[in-house]
Order: structure tokens, then sequence, then C-alpha cells
């Protein structure tokens, strides 16, 4: 068991090697993935949701229609968050 030991502790390379190995990855992780840049899927879903919220505000329709239109707006907004993790 201790030549076994002692065989780790001789072999220093190995050991620099596990830890710069674990440094990079833990590096990458933290500052190497970019951020992306929004999508036109995106870019149309959000134009999508200000038109929406822009007719219901410029709109003349009776309480219970401007209610639907304000339900479907909502309802956009929150396909939008659980789509792309972020308020729109």
């Amino acid at each position: 068991m201790t030549s076994r030991t002692q065989q780790w502790r001789s072999q220093p390379w190995l050991w620099l090697f596990i830890v710069v190995f674990i440094s990079a990855v833990l590096l990458y992780y933290l500052f190497g993935t970019p951020v992306i840049p929004e999508s036109m899927e995106q870019r149309n879903d959000r134009a999508a949701i200000k038109d929406c919220w822009k007719r219901h505000a410029q709109s003349a329709l009776s309480p219970t229609e401007l209610k639907y239109v304000a339900e479907a707006c909502e309802f956009m907004e929150n396909e939008f968050i659980l789509k792309y993790r972020q308020d729109p």
C-alpha cells in the first residue's frame, strides 16, 4: 500500500496536469461561455408582444374584449419567458 502511495507522490507532473485541467475547465465555464446574441425569432416574438400591448392600449373595445386581449398578451409574455428564460 505504501509503495502505491509513494508512486503517486513521485509523479508531480501528473498532479500538475490534474490541477491545470480542472483549472482550465473552471475558467472555461466561468469566462468562456459567450452571451448568445438575440436570434431573429426572439426579436420577432418580442415585437409581437410589444405590438399586442400597443393594440390593446389603442383599441376602442368593450371592457370584456379588452380583458381578452390583455390575457392574450400576458399569455404571449409567459410563453416568451418559458422559451427564452428572460423577460420580453
